[in-house]
């Protein structure tokens, strides 16, 4: 049988990078990751401020959950007002909300005002925003790219968020060390200008503005849970979250109070811990494609669930920088993996004018996931201790990684017009 056409196999399997040809895409993205750069200084900045105002790791992990728990409690209203309202300006409301809430925090580091308190209100107030973003945000990928391109397209972003993870925290922390929280705030805030810049000279399609039905509140709420209710691929897909994300969150939300007080690490060493995170990511984005294209979707999510779960009980069992560093590098890989292809499955199964709620819904499990973690997590390292939050986060992971090999990804690739 002769093989198919170079053509052929570039349109079904396109490279990692095929979606950057689309300009609109390559616009934001770049924008993007100068924007997440900013963000990612702050994160690690906020981390270690509050490393400095407590020891107690339940602080560290309820700066996590801060973050988090917004998108838990206010992500479905946000991705009803995203599908009644044009998802465009709605984007740039948010985006304006978040640079003035980094703004603030950068004035309260600058005057002393920061508490541990208020650094936890005002990382709600951030994460209120990404909550309020988030559903409108997913749901304009489709519209820039689709087909085949929407896989990479999904995961080039998630690269591009851990590229940033990857230089942000190491250059935050040596600004940190050099100037102060402050300047990391300062410049997290600054960079949302490009994005809103690159999100409010992009030409949203005619039609993607026509296939927005304009409902009422309550009737696009009980239309939205009424489709989550009913659609089987959907909960298949939050099922198979579920099991990854909780026992999952462990190790990132650890990760600042083993950098500093495991592992005895410095500002710029800290800095590292936190990018390598990003820098297994992005490796992972770039492999995903093959080790889709070679394993399925389905089981590459099933192997890195698995790969996951030895590298938090080596990096448990070890607890030396090197050896931490290279387990969270393949702990960023296998995050990425699943998330990715997670997302993907999800677009595929939504049509337009549902998009943003059912990304809400898929959102909200994930958020919702990774909030309990943190706070079990955190709560079982206070009582008993860093290492022994992980060892049993890693020995969690493995029977649910058992029962998610029983709930199959949906196939379908394609989005819905």
């Amino acid at each position: 049988m002769n093989a198919p056409p170079r053509e052929a196999v570039a349109r079904t399997h396109p490279s990692a990078f095929a979606p950057l040809s689309i300009r609109a895409f390559r616009v934001l993205w770049i924008a993007n990751i100068l924007s997440n750069v900013g963000g990612w200084m702050q994160t690690t900045g906020a981390a270690w401020e509050m490393t400095s105002l407590t020891p107690e790791p339940i602080f560290v992990a309820l700066l996590s959950a801060a973050g988090t728990l917004p998108m838990f409690l206010f992500c479905f209203l946000a991705g009803i007002l995203a599908d009644r309202f044009d998802r465009q300006r709605y984007i740039l409301v948010c985006l304006v909300w978040m640079m003035g809430v980094a703004a603030t925090l950068a004035a309260f580091a600058y005057f002393g005002l920061l508490t541990h308190w208020n650094l936890l209100a005002l990382a709600f107030c951030m994460g209120l925003g990404n909550a309020m973003n988030a559903p409108a945000w997913h749901a304009v990928v489709p519209e820039i790219v689709s087909g085949p391109l929407l896989r990479p397209a999904i995961a080039l972003n998630s690269a591009g968020f851990n590229l940033a993870r990857t230089i942000g925290p190491v250059l935050g922390q040596v600004l940190l060390g050099l100037v102060g929280v402050f300047l990391l705030f300062a410049i997290n805030a600054c960079t949302y200008v490009g994005v809103i810049f690159a999100m409010a000279s992009w030409r949203r399609p005619a039609e993607a503005r026509a296939s927005q039905r304009r409902e009422g509140f309550m009737e696009a709420a009980r239309t939205g849970l009424g489709f989550v209710r009913r659609s089987r691929e959907l909960q298949a897909v939050m099922a198979r979250g579920l099991c990854f994300f909780v026992p999952g969150i462990a190790l990132s939300t650890l990760l600042p109070v083993i950098g500093r007080f495991e592992l005895g690490l410095d500002e710029l060493s800290f800095g590292v811990l936190y990018a390598v995170f990003g820098a297994g990511a992005v490796a992972g984005a770039i492999l995903m494609p093959t080790l889709n294209r070679l394993l399925s979707a389905d089981r590459a999510n099933i192997w890195a669930m698995g790969l996951h779960a030895l590298a938090t009980l080596i990096a448990a069992l070890a607890m030396t920088p090197y050896v931490v560093g290279g387990c969270i590098t393949i702990a960023g890989a296998c995050w990425i993996t699943v998330i990715a292809n997670n997302s993907t499955a999800v677009q595929a199964i939504l049509p337009n004018f549902m998009r943003a709620r059912g990304m809400a819904v898929h959102q909200m499990v994930f958020f919702g996931a990774m909030v309990a973690g943190s706070l079990v997590w955190g709560k079982l390292a206070t009582a008993f201790g860093s290492q022994a939050s992980l060892i049993v986060s890693a020995v969690m992971l493995v029977p649910l990684t058992m029962l998610a090999v029983t709930i199959r990804l949906p196939r379908s690739t394609v989005p819905r017009a």
